[in-house]
């Protein structure tokens, strides 16, 4: 018998590894999904932070350059219209040119001191009385838009106040009295006493309830009052506070963060999904909307004269 006959039990077939006892292959480690998705989560919280400098930034500059230049604008508009006589002006319709030699204020001031119409220039507070007639209460802004009265509180006592209105009547003031006061000391409004022009304006920063209040006392010869451009005037206690204001500003205050505050989520969502000029073109609009919501209704809870 030969050997290939008996082959021996090292030629036989090994027998097959148990799968049951067959360790696993061992699986890479994966990382959590809040793991995986920090990169995006931190790239989406610099985006919203760049879009909410770029947001404040762009309400700074509008603040500063633009706005300033819309007042001129109106100014000059109501310049143009003070040149044609009327013996009779409604609310909004320019009513008197007050100049000021020693602050180099020649500014026409509108009728009413409405925050929309204080944007301009000054406002003759309705309710008040007509110059000559009585206290002539004339209010503006400290800082924003115009700014007119910016100076207000450096004018010396003894300078003199010159008001003309739209049928060409000239009255004179001297300045008596410069003082700072409280929101509440509403009695520098009171229409009634002697021929009198009060200019107030804000005294402080932005949340400054008080007021810088010049009162210039009639002098000289004052033409008479003709009943046409006579005002009606309110009793102290119906005129109200210093600022009006209707609630539908802080509505469009409101409402201009909420656009806003859309449009720097759409930034973030949109961010790494699409073009950089297709975000720009889709919530671009509605941020640069909110800014300019919130910076033409800041006056809902600023004072008007700031």
């Amino acid at each position: 018998m030969s050997l290939l006959d008996n082959p021996s039990p090292a030629s036989e077939p090994a027998p097959s590894p148990d799968p049951v006892n067959e360790p696993l292959p061992e699986q890479p480690d994966t990382p959590s999904d809040a793991a995986s998705d920090s990169p995006s989560t931190s790239r989406r919280a610099r985006v919203a932070v760049v879009a909410l400098i770029v947001g404040l930034l762009a309400l700074w500059a509008i603040d500063v350059y633009l706005v300033p230049s819309a007042a001129r604008v109106r100014q000059q508009h109501w310049s143009d219209e003070f040149q044609i006589a009327k013996s009779k002006v409604r609310p909004g319709d320019p009513a008197l040119l007050l100049q000021i030699p020693t602050l180099r204020l020649n500014e026409v001031v509108v009728k009413g001191a409405t925050p929309g119409l204080l944007r301009g220039g000054p406002g003759w507070r309705e309710g008040s009385a007509s110059p000559g007639d009585g206290n002539t209460v004339v209010l503006g802004r400290s800082t924003r838009w115009s700014h007119s009265f910016n100076r207000l509180r450096d004018v010396p006592k003894g300078s003199s106040v010159f008001v003309q209105t739209r049928d060409g009547r000239v009255y004179t003031y001297r300045v008596t009295s410069v003082r700072t006061i409280d929101s509440g000391r509403i009695s520098a409004m009171d229409p009634a006493g002697a021929s009198r022009m009060t200019l107030i304006t804000s005294a402080g920063g932005p949340f400054d309830t008080r007021r810088v209040v010049v009162v210039a006392k009639a002098i000289g010869a004052q033409p008479e009052v003709p009943k046409a451009f006579q005002e009606p005037v309110r009793p102290l206690n119906d005129l109200g506070p210093f600022d009006e204001r209707s609630a539908g500003g802080l509505l469009l205050l409101l409402s201009g963060f909420v656009v806003a505050g859309l449009g720097v989520l759409g930034v973030v969502e949109m961010t790494g999904r699409y073009r950089t000029s297709t975000v720009v073109v889709v919530a671009g609009p509605a941020l640069v909307l909110g800014v300019v919501l919130v910076l033409f209704n800041l006056d809902a809870f600023l004072p008007i004269t700031y």
